[in-house]
Order: C-alpha cells, then structure tokens, then sequence
C-alpha cells in the first residue's frame, strides 16, 4: 500500500529551483516580524531604521534557513534557531538585570526607542507635531510595509505550492501509468499442465519495483520461468525491469537453452542500461520429454529444490556475473533430473534481507523452515511464504521489492 504524502514531505523532495523560491516565500512571510515589532510597541517614539531592517532580516532568515538548511539535519535547525534568535535578541538590547523592589529580574531587551528617548522614571514626556507627525508616518509606513509584505510572501507562497502539487499530480499520475503497466506484464493465473504449477507473487517496495517475474510455455513439452531483480527501484527499474521481460520472451521463440537466454538478455541489458545498472537473474527450463530441468542464476539467490530423494533440500547457485556488467560472456547452468513431487523455489533477496524491528533478517533458514510444510497448491505456499515474512518483519511494505516463484512437478 502507498504511503500517504504529508506536506513535509513536498518540501524535503523539492528541486533546488523551487526549493529556493519557497525560501524566498517565507523570507517574505516571516520577515513581517520586523515591521509588527514597531506597530506592537507600546510607546509612542521614533524607532530607528536599522532596528526594523535587521529584525526584518533576521526573522525572515531564519524561516528562510529553515526550509534551506533544515530538511535533512535536525543539529542544523537547531543551531539556526540559536543563531537568528541571539542576534534579534542583541538587536533588541540584549537581556539585561534589573533591580528593584522585588528584587532582581532578568530583563529581554531595552525599549527600542531608547537609544534616541531614554527612559526617566516619572518624568511625562512630550512630543511637538513634527515629532509627533513624524512617529505616525512611520508607522503608516511600516504597516503599509507589513500588509505588502504579507501578500507577497503569501502569493508567491501559493505559487511554489501549486507549481509543485501540479507537477507531482503529473508525475504521480504517469507513475500510476508504470505500475499498471508493470502490473500488466506479471502473470496473473497460475500456471497449470498435467505435469507442473507454477505461481508467483511480487510485493514491490513502491509503487513500481525492480522486480519481475515470468511464467512461459514454450512448446508442448517446455516450460520457463524467470526471475529478475533491477538495481534499486522506482519508475526506472520498472522500464529495465519490462526490457528484460521483452528480451527473455524474444529469445524464447528462437533457443530457451539456459545459456542463450542468459547470454541474450545480458546483452541486451549491456547496450541499454548505464554502467552502474545491472540484474540479477534467475532462470528454469523445464523439459518434460527429456526429464530435465535446467537451472541457471546469475549473481542471483540461489535457487531452492525441494527433492522427494536424498537429500531433499538443495540449493543451487551459479558463479556467474549478474546480467549487463560485460558483454559477450558465456553463463554455466546445470541438469536436474525432473522427479514429480519436486519443488523449486525462486525468489529475490528483498525476502531474505527483510528485518525485523532488531534488526535481523528473514534468511534463508527461515525460508527453508516454511518450504518444508506441507501445502495443498504452489499458490498456498506463495500466500504463506509471504505472511510468513510480513510476520517476522512485522510491516505490511519492505525496504526493497519481494518476489516469489514457486514450480511444482505433479
């Protein structure tokens, strides 16, 4: 299930663009302080400029430094908060002792007309018209200044907000397009001739994984089935994720020997991906006239087999590389002899490195443990294996993608 997306959100994913200009939106917003701490003072007097420019400047930085500096430090918002308060605070007068009958109190700031008017105890003050006429155009600037101020930063506010809630609604919307479409490309029903089952389930860690999975009759007689983990996740592994479906299925109307698939699919991953992209890749043919499966993997889990002879759990892996780091290499695969009873299991490593809350991962003794029971269909044990590793990790999503393929021989 999606995670529901929260406000904070938008603002930690943002681009440095728009990220910039909300910082300017707030700037705006709270720099208001400035101006209101004159139109809150008590006192009528002239407040100096410099006053309402540096507390202007400093509440609004540290809104603005905030939303910069912030997102992904929690020592940096705290220092930021440390820095702009001390210097609106000296701005202010600085926290001085007063003494008086009652004792001593700590004092925040001196009036801040008080470097122009000092303050006499008792004494009435009075102002002339100019003076006077000289306070209150200031003031009448300053709240046409802090109204101004105010629809700005709001307006521009508004317009960071919309920008980013209509680019994330076009790019949640062909995000919705990926995961139908990868949706489209599982198999949907499981598997069933007289001789095998085979099911699968994908559990993606968003809404579009890196996994895949395929179930092919390839003749009569033949059967092949796959499973691929792209690096990372996302709407990009989903695209390569459907490139190496496209390509497995390509090469299986031409050869579907282990080593061909491999060998094509690889190439084909090598020419279309980056260097730093790679698949693992784990690959079955099942061929019923010959009494043969073929198994291969590369740089993947090793695959399970479930055996009705001695010894009846075996794991098989191959030391060949994952799919696209080289070009043009050739793959190692191996003969099992099919036996009827048999199972083989295929899976990704977002099953054995899902963790619990401790920290500790399902494993492959875990994945043995619940192999080993006892089940009326492959689509029983898929459901199961996966509430078995919901269970352990305690979490209906996982950190990376989950994929299950279970083979039968009846």
């Amino acid at each position: 299930m999606p995670r529901k997306r929260r406000a904070v959100d938008i603002w930690k994913n943002m681009k440095p663009p728009a990220l910039r200009l909300l910082a300017l939106a707030v700037f705006i917003l709270f720099g208001v302080y400035g101006p209101l701490t004159v139109l809150m003072e008590s006192e009528i007097h002239l407040v100096p400029w410099s006053f309402v420019i540096v507390q202007t400047v400093a509440s609004g930085g540290l809104a603005a430094s905030i939303i910069l500096f912030g997102r992904r430090r929690w020592w940096a918002i705290v220092l930021i908060i440390a820095v702009y308060c001390t210097v609106m605070v000296l701005n202010s007068g600085g926290l001085s002792l007063v003494f008086d009958d009652n004792g001593m109190k700590v004092k925040l700031g001196t009036s801040i007309g008080a470097q122009n008017e000092p303050e006499k105890k008792g004494v009435e003050r009075t102002f002339s018209p100019d003076k006077l006429q000289a306070v209150y155009t200031q003031r009448g600037i300053v709240g046409v200044g802090a109204i101004m101020m105010l629809a700005l930063g709001y307006a521009l506010f508004i317009r960071v907000i919309h920008s980013e809630v209509k680019q994330r609604a076009r790019l949640e919307t062909e995000v919705n397009i990926a995961k139908e479409i990868q949706e489209s490309l599982i198999p949907d029903a499981t598997l069933k001739t007289a001789w095998v089952r085979i099911s699968g389930r994908m559990i993606p860690a968003t809404e579009v994984g890196g996994d895949i999975y395929d179930v092919v009759q390839v003749s009569e007689n033949q059967i092949a089935f796959a499973v691929a983990d792209v690096t990372g996740h996302g709407v990009g592994a989903g695209i390569l994720s459907a490139m190496v479906k496209s390509a497995l299925r390509l090469q299986l109307q031409h050869d579907p020997s282990p080593g061909a698939v491999l060998s094509q699919v690889n190439n084909t991953i090598y020419q279309l991906a980056d260097e730093k992209t790679f698949v693992t890749f784990a690959y079955a043919l099942i061929d019923q006239a010959r009494k043969t499966v073929f198994l291969a993997t590369a740089g993947h889990p090793p695959i399970l087999h479930l055996g009705q002879q001695l010894p009846s759990v075996q794991w098989y892996r191959d030391s060949n590389l994952a799919l696209g780091m080289r070009p043009n290499i050739s793959f190692s695969f191996r003969e099992i002899p099919l036996v009827s009873g048999d199972r083989f299991i295929m899976y990704t490593d977002g099953l054995l490195e899902a963790a619990n809350s401790d920290g500790e991962q399902f494993g492959t003794d875990r994945l043995e443990e619940v192999a080993l029971k006892s089940y009326d269909s492959v689509d029983d044990f898929c459901t199961a294996l996966a509430s078995a590793v919901r269970q352990f990790s305690g979490r209906e999503t996982f950190e990376d993608d989950l994929t299950i393929v279970c083979a039968q021989m009846t």
